[in-house]
Order: structure tokens, then C-alpha cells, then sequence
């Protein structure tokens, strides 16, 4: 028993040492590229930690907020942001727990950034704004828009999470998960897995675009950059996004909406059109569009299609 321990205990220390190194090798390699900028934006100093930003254009404000996820960030916005910043004042933000933003070590929940949204229209935009959100994002612009309707203007959500899946409460493992993740070798380790380079391919050829031969290296080594942009950080937003933590039922926001409100879904998504109307159930005058051989991202594969709707 006594030498079944010992030799456990060698292989732990074994272990913890060879993903230690591995840990060390992605941090020095990961940012070489230096895809992601900082010089030509700003930063706000928000009471959770510094949100990056950009700022370009002239005309009503516009907010742009990725798809929440750590390898995210507002390079998804890179082929519209030039020709929306035509006619309007384009602020595009990194999320706290993407890009180059803070991510502190935290729990993160939907409220989190729904206070952020409404702090940073108070402290930077100062007027009330337009959002355009992808993804899970379009949750917390709903409660944000609903519980501060003076602040926001008009809202466009792309492919946003149905609401029976905004409803999904934390799983019954997410304790033991967040747990794993907060370990800071092991979570590491586990953490550069999941968006390591082959993840992030298999996620754009099989989710995010519905053409693949489209997607090209750059986008993928940038949404690599902002998964490793302050080392192993955005494992806390990877634990808190797989143990259903940032979900929130938006049922009674969105049917509440005084805004003019627009959905935008890329046609070959799954289940994109059961979204759609589960929407318009909740909020009957919401209107609905479609962009046709897009996904998840059809402002990355498509934008054209995707600006002639804005």
C-alpha cells in the first residue's frame, strides 16, 4: 500500500511537472504574432478591471459586443466595423474574460456584464446607443436594455441563444468543474486544450462558418491570441460559460422591450428558424432576418449580406 502511494505521488509530481513546462511553452509562443493591438485603442477603467475599446466614425453611437467566449474579442467585428464607422460613432468593446480586456478571477454571471453595459454607455458613450451583439452577448444587452431602456436605443442580436437555453441553470457538476479549472497548473493545462490552435479550426470549419474554405489563418490565430492574451485567465470565463453560470432567463426582458429590436440568424445554423419564433412568441413585433450560407459568424463570412441588414 505504503509503495502504491509513493508511486502515485512520483507520478503526480511527474505530472505536474510536465504540464507545468507545457503551460510555460504556450505562454512564450502564443502572442508572437501580435494580432491583436492595443495602440490603437483605449482602455476604461471600469470597477472590475479595464475594458478595452475602440472608437471610430462620426454619427449615432453604435456599441458592438462579441460573441462571450475567451477566444473572442472585437477583431469579430473587423470586416464590418470600417463601413458601419460611415454613418455612425462605432464603439466595439473586449469583454472581461476575452481579448485584452481584465479577466479577473472570478464566477462570472450574466448580471456581471450587464453592468458593464450600462456603465460604460454612463461613462464613456454618454448618450444612449445602439447595440449589435452576437451570441450568448445578446443576453445580457436584453436585461441591460430592459432594466435600463433609456440607455439603449435600438438592438440587433445575431444568432442569439434560444431561451429555453438562456433558462439551463447551473449543471450539478459545475462546482466540481470550476474547481478543476481554478487549479493553476492543471486548470491551465486543461484550459490551453481547449483553445488550443486545432479547437479553435475545428470551431470555425464546423460552427462558426457554413463555407470553411473561407475562414482564413489570420481570424483563426487571432481568436487564438485572445485566448492566451494574459496566459491562462480566461479559464474562469471557460468554467463559468460550460457550468451554465452566465445563462439567465430572458423570457420576461425581452417580452418587455420597448426598443425597436431585430434578430438576425445565419440560415444554416441548427434550429435557427425554432429561435427565431421562439422570440417572436415572447415579443410579436421583434423583426427577423435570415442571411443565407452563414453560421455563427456571418459578419466574418459574409459581411456584404450582413451590413445591407443594419
Amino acid at each position: 500500500m505504503k509503495k502504491r502511494l509513493e508511486t502515485l505521488l512520483k507520478l503526480g509530481i511527474f505530472a505536474g511537472i510536465v504540464m507545468y513546462f507545457a503551460n510555460k511553452f504556450v505562454e512564450s509562443s502564443a502572442l508572437l504574432r501580435k494580432l491583436l493591438k492595443i495602440n490603437s485603442g483605449y482602455y476604461y477603467n471600469w470597477k472590475h478591471g479595464s475594458i478595452y475599446y475602440t472608437k471610430q466614425g462620426h454619427g449615432d453611437p453604435l456599441l458592438l459586443i462579441h460573441d462571450l467566449y475567451p477566444s473572442s474579442s472585437s477583431a469579430e467585428w473587423n470586416e464590418v466595423i470600417e463601413d458601419l464607422s460611415q454613418s455612425h460613432t462605432v464603439y466595439a468593446i473586449d469583454l472581461p474574460g476575452c481579448g485584452r480586456s481584465a479577466k479577473p478571477h472570478i464566477t462570472y454571471v450574466n448580471y456581471f456584464y450587464t453592468q458593464l453595459l450600462s456603465d460604460f454607455v454612463t461613462d464613456v458613450i454618454q448618450e444612449p446607443t445602439a447595440v449589435t451583439a452576437t451570441g450568448i452577448s445578446s443576453s445580457f444587452a436584453t436585461m441591460a436594455a430592459h432594466l435600463y431602456p433609456d440607455k439603449f436605443t435600438k438592438l440587433t442580436f445575431i444568432n442569439p441563444q434560444s431561451p429555453s437555453q438562456l433558462a439551463t441553470i447551473p449543471l450539478n457538476t459545475a462546482k466540481f468543474t470550476k474547481s478543476i479549472m481554478n487549479c493553476p497548473i492543471l486548470g491551465t493545462f486543461l484550459y490551453y486544450i481547449f483553445c488550443s490552435e486545432n479547437e479553435i479550426e475545428y470551431n470555425f470549419t464546423e460552427e462558426y462558418f457554413y463555407n470553411p474554405f473561407l475562414v482564413s489563418s489570420k481570424v483563426m490565430h487571432t481568436y487564438y491570441e485572445s485566448a492566451h492574451w494574459n496566459q491562462g485567465s480566461g479559464r474562469f470565463l471557460l468554467a463559468s460559460l460550460h457550468g451554465n453560470y452566465i445563462n439567465a432567463n430572458v423570457n420576461l426582458a425581452f417580452s418587455s422591450l420597448t426598443q425597436d429590436t431585430q434578430l438576425i440568424f445565419g440560415k444554416e445554423l441548427a434550429n435557427a428558424e425554432n429561435i427565431a419564433a421562439s422570440y417572436q412568441k415572447l415579443n410579436p413585433v421583434t423583426k427577423v432576418s435570415y442571411i443565407s450560407k452563414t453560421k455563427m459568424l456571418p459578419h466574418l463570412e459574409a459581411p456584404a449580406k450582413l451590413l445591407s441588414l443594419l
